[in-house]
């Protein structure tokens, strides 16, 4: 069962633009910015691997997936960060071979 405030909620899957909204307002809460753009880059927003790791664990709370922090380090903007989520890791860029 979802936590309180999540945005998964019985088994429903939440739109891209709503866990696009909802990655952009943690990432801003956790680095305490007031607008985060699609295309911000969390580390040039001041974002850092401690803070890449709360992100990691409210997106967990809230939709349900776990962000490992290697994903910050290969797509670190929010659009990145969605896709990920929205594909629950399954079609993350893998090692180049």
């Amino acid at each position: 069962m979802a936590e309180s405030g999540s945005l998964v909620a019985d088994g429903a899957v939440p739109s891209e633009p709503s866990v696009r909204e909802e990655i952009a307002r943690i990432i801003g809460e956790v680095l305490r910015l007031d607008d985060v753009a699609p295309d911000d880059d969390f580390f040039a927003l001041g974002g850092h691997s401690l803070t890449a790791s709360q992100v990691s664990s409210r997106i967990q709370r809230s939709l349900g997936v776990e962000v490992p922090l290697s994903v910050f380090f290969e797509q670190p903007t929010v659009l990145g960060l969605t896709t990920y989520v929205m594909t629950d890791g399954s079609t993350a860029p893998g090692p180049a071979a």
